[in-house]
C-alpha cells in the first residue's frame, strides 16, 4: 500500500525534506529506469480515490503525486472490469456454489416468470443475455451485484470491489444465521432479501457515505418493528408474509444512492430487483408500494407517467400532513363539514334545507330537511341519546314555545361508521389547507405540486364520503316516537342523493306523499258530511300539525287531489262564509282554489243537489259597458290591436302588516313562472314592551331564520 506508506512517512522528516518526498522521487527514478530496462516489469497498486488513504490534504497531494510518476510511462489497468465482478464475487465468497443442473432449474424458473410479466419488467429481462447474466451472478440476483457496483460504484468513495464483497459478505452471513425462517421455494438473493436491522456493515457504509440523517429514514420507514414499512406487512398476513413491503422499501433505499439523474427505480425496475418465481403475485408489490407510499415519511416519487421512487432525506408532504394533523380539533372538522353540507345542499328544490339547525328554528309550513350536526352521529339500531333529544327538542319546540306545525321536519343524520371515515377525510383535507397557508415559504415547488394534488383528492374524498356518512333520515312520529330509515343507494352528487335517492326511499315508506287518497282523509275523518263540512285550510295543515299522519311533499299535492275528487263527484268544493256560500263546485274544476285561503270548504256532494242549478253552476255572463266611442267593441272584420308587451313588472312598496299575507298570492303564485326575483328588508325597533337583546327569544327566531334563508342580519346598537 504505497499511498499509505508515503502518508506514515510524510511525517519522517529527512535532512530539508521527509521520507515521503523522498519516496515519491525515488518512484519516479524507478519507473524511469524499469521502463528503458529490458524484460523489467514494476506492479504498483494505488487506490482510486483520496478517500481510500488517509483523510487529510496532505494524503490526497500524495495519491495525486505518486498517480503522476507512476501513470506517466504506466498502463493504468482496473482489476476488475464490468462483469467480471460477478465471478470475482462467487470465487471470494463460495467454495461451492452447488450443482449446476440445480443452477439451471432456478434460472429456468425466472426465465419463465419474466417471459410471463414482460409487460411488467424492463425489456431486457426477458432476452437471453440476461438469463446468461443471472447464470454467472448465482446465487445472488444480478440486480443486488448491479445496485453497489453501477449505483453506489459511481461514488468515488465507495470501494467497487472490497466494498461490494463486504457487504454482500455480510448479506449472506445474515440470511445463513435466519435461513430456517426464510419463506419461499429455492430463489436468487434479491435487494429485497437484505435485512438492513442485521446487516450493520451496509447500514454503517450509508451512514458513513451520504451522513448520519439516513438512520432516521430508515428506522421512520425501512426497517425496525416500527417503521411504516413492517407496519403495513403487519397489516397484511399474506405478502407481509414475505415481508413484502420491508424489501421494497430497502430496495428504493438502496435505489436512492448514485447520480442524481438517476436515482430511484421505476415500477419495472422494482419489480425485477423483487418478483421472485412462486411467491407473491406481481400486483402485491403494486399494494404494497401504494401503501407505502400514503403513510411514508421520506419516500419520493417523481414523473407521473412513469413513475419512479426514492428516498430522501427531507421530509416529504406526508409527514407534514400527519403532523398538522395533530393541530386540528374536532370542532374545526364538523365546522368543515356544516360548510360542505350548506354548498352542496343549496340546489336541493324539494326540501327547505336546515343545515346544523339551533334550537330555534322558525315555524316550517313547507317540507323542510334538517341535517343535523355530524356530533349527533348515531347507530342505525339504536338511536344515540343525544341525537335523539336533538330531535325531539326541534320537532316539539320553537325556542320556548310549542311548535305548532310538527309534521314538516325531516331530520337527515351521518352515520357512526360514516362519521368515522369522514372526519379522518376531513382531518387530511384541513392539514394540507393548513400547510398551504403557514408552510409555502418553507416548502419546495415540486412539493407545492403534490400537496395541491393531495388537497384536491382529499377534498374529493370528503365530498363522496359525506354521501355516504349522511345516510339514516329520522321522523318525529306520535308519542314521542323516532321513526327511521337507512338509504343504502348512494350517487355521486350529495343534492341528487336528497332529490332522488332519499325522497324514494321515503315514498317507499309512504314516509312521503305525492297526493292524498280518498281512504286516507276517511282515515283522519277529514271528509265532509251533510252535517259538518271541513274548511280546506284546517284540512291541509292538519298534515302540517300532526305528527301522526304522513308528510305531503308539496302544497299542490293536496290541491290536486282535492280537485281531481271534486271532478270526480266525490264531494262538491264551496267558497265563502258557511253555509251560504258564494259559489259551490260540483263534477268541475276550481281554477282559483287556494288551500290556504280560509274561504274554500269541502262539503257534501248533497248539498249541491238542493240548490238551484242555474244560480251555482253557471257564472253569470258580463255584458261590455260602454262609455264612449273609444270604447266600442271593434268590427268582427277588423283587426284586433295586439296588446302591450312588457320586459318586467316590479313591484314596490309598503304593506300594512295586516295584509301582508296577500303577496304571496297576489304576486308570488302569479309571477312563478316568470323567473321572479324576490328582494326584501324586515326592519323591527325595540320598544319598552319588547326589547330586542340577544337574550330575546325574538332575536333568537330572527338569527337562525337568516340564517337558514342565507340573509344577512344587521344589528344596529
Amino acid at each position: 500500500e504505497l499511498a499509505d506508506y508515503c502518508v506514515s512517512a510524510s511525517a519522517v522528516i529527512v535532512g530539508s525534506s521527509n521520507l515521503s518526498d523522498q519516496t515519491i522521487s525515488f518512484m519516479q527514478e524507478l519507473t524511469e529506469a524499469i521502463s528503458s530496462t529490458r524484460r523489467s516489469m514494476l506492479i504498483a497498486t494505488l487506490p482510486a480515490s483520496d478517500a481510500e488513504v488517509a483523510s487529510s490534504p496532505v494524503a490526497a497531494q500524495i495519491l495525486t503525486a505518486l498517480d503522476n510518476r507512476i501513470v506517466r510511462v504506466g498502463v493504468n489497468i482496473q482489476p476488475v472490469k464490468d462483469d467480471e465482478i460477478f465471478e470475482v464475487v462467487r470465487r471470494r465468497l463460495f467454495e461451492d456454489i452447488g450443482d449446476i443442473q440445480e443452477i439451471d432449474r432456478v434460472i429456468a424458473r425466472y426465465r419463465s416468470t419474466y417471459h410471463n410479466r414482460r409487460s411488467d419488467l424492463p425489456s431486457y429481462a426477458d432476452k437471453a443475455e440476461y438469463s446468461r447474466l443471472m447464470q454467472k451472478s448465482y446465487p445472488f440476483h444480478p440486480e443486488l451485484i448491479n445496485m453497489f457496483r453501477l449505483r453506489w460504484g459511481a461514488d468515488h468513495r465507495f470501494q467497487r470491489t472490497r466494498g461490494v464483497l463486504r457487504i454482500l459478505a455480510s448479506i449472506v452471513s445474515d440470511l445463513w444465521q435466519r435461513r430456517s425462517s426464510l419463506t419461499g421455494i429455492q430463489a436468487l438473493i434479491h435487494t429485497s432479501d437484505v435485512n438492513l436491522s442485521n446487516v450493520s456493515s451496509l447500514t454503517g457504509t450509508i451512514t458513513n457515505l451520504m451522513g448520519g440523517q439516513w438512520e432516521t429514514v430508515m428506522q421512520a420507514d425501512v426497517c425496525g418493528t416500527s417503521s411504516n414499512a413492517a407496519k403495513i406487512d403487519n397489516e397484511n398476513p399474506n405478502p407481509g408474509r414475505f415481508n413484502l413491503t420491508q424489501g421494497i422499501a430497502t430496495t428504493l433505499l438502496l435505489a436512492s444512492f448514485g447520480p442524481t439523474q438517476n436515482k430511484g427505480l421505476h415500477i419495472n425496475e422494482l419489480k425485477l430487483c423483487v418478483l421472485k418465481p412462486a411467491s407473491f403475485n406481481h400486483n402485491d408489490i403494486n399494494g404494497a408500494l401504494d401503501k407505502l407510499e400514503s403513510v411514508a415519511h421520506y419516500l419520493y416519487s417523481g414523473n407521473v407517467g412513469n413513475k419512479s421512487y426514492w428516498f430522501h432525506t427531507k421530509p416529504n408532504i406526508n409527514i407534514l400532513i400527519n403532523q398538522a394533523k395533530a393541530d386540528i380539533d374536532r370542532n374545526a372538522q364538523y365546522a368543515e363539514i356544516n360548510k360542505r353540507l350548506t354548498t352542496v345542499s343549496r340546489p336541493i328544490n324539494s326540501f327547505r334545507v336546515l343545515v346544523n339547525p339551533t334550537d330555534d328554528v322558525p315555524e316550517q309550513k313547507s317540507l323542510a330537511l334538517a341535517i343535523l350536526n355530524p356530533a349527533f352521529a348515531t347507530n342505525y339500531t339504536n338511536i344515540n341519546p343525544d341525537t335523539l333529544k336533538e330531535v325531539q327538542k326541534i320537532s316539539l319546540y320553537r325556542g320556548c314555545s310549542d311548535r305548532v306545525f310538527r309534521n314538516t321536519i325531516l331530520y337527515l343524520v351521518c352515520s357512526d361508521t360514516g362519521q368515522a371515515v369522514l372526519l379522518e377525510n376531513v382531518k387530511d383535507y384541513l392539514a394540507c389547507e393548513k400547510i398551504q397557508s403557514e408552510y409555502s415559504g418553507r416548502i419546495e415547488q415540486d412539493q407545492k405540486q403534490e400537496l395541491r394534488q393531495k388537497t384536491d383528492a382529499f377534498s374529493n374524498q370528503v365530498n363522496i364520503n359525506l354521501i355516504k356518512a349522511y345516510n339514516i333520515v329520522l321522523k318525529h312520529a306520535s308519542k314521542r316516537d323516532i321513526e327511521k330509515k337507512e338509504i343504502s343507494i348512494f350517487t355521486n352528487d350529495f343534492a341528487t342523493q336528497v332529490e332522488k335517492n332519499v325522497i324514494e326511499t321515503l315514498k317507499e315508506e309512504e314516509w312521503l306523499l305525492d297526493s292524498i287518497g280518498i281512504g286516507l282523509l276517511r282515515q283522519y275523518n277529514l271528509l265532509p258530511t251533510l252535517e259538518q263540512p271541513v274548511r280546506v285550510n284546517d284540512l291541509y295543515e292538519a298534515f302540517l300539525r300532526y305528527d301522526d299522519k304522513p308528510m305531503i311533499r308539496y302544497r299542490e299535492a293536496i290541491r290536486q287531489s282535492l280537485l281531481k275528487y271534486c271532478i270526480n263527484g266525490e264531494f262538491n268544493i264551496a267558497y265563502g262564509d258557511a253555509p251560504e256560500y258564494n259559489r259551490i263546485y260540483h263534477k268541475e274544476n276550481v281554477p282559483s282554489l287556494d288551500v290556504t285561503d280560509p274561504q274554500f270548504w269541502l262539503i257534501d256532494k248533497t248539498v249541491y243537489s238542493k240548490k238551484d242549478e242555474g244560480t251555482h253552476m253557471e257564472e253569470p255572463t258580463q255584458t261590455p259597458v260602454i262609455t264612449s266611442p273609444t270604447d266600442k267593441p271593434e268590427p268582427e272584420d277588423d283587426k284586433p290591436l295586439q296588446p302591450k308587451r312588457f320586459k318586467s313588472l316590479t313591484v314596490s312598496g309598503k304593506v300594512p302588516l295586516e295584509r301582508y299575507t296577500d303577496l304571496f298570492s297576489s304576486f308570488v303564485v302569479p309571477l312563478k313562472n316568470n323567473r321572479i326575483e324576490i328582494e326584501v328588508r324586515f326592519k323591527g325597533k325595540s320598544t319598552e314592551a319588547f326589547p330586542l337583546d340577544e337574550s330575546a327569544q325574538i332575536y333568537k327566531v330572527i338569527k337562525e331564520s337568516a340564517k337558514q334563508l342565507g340573509l344577512n342580519l344587521e344589528e344596529e346598537e
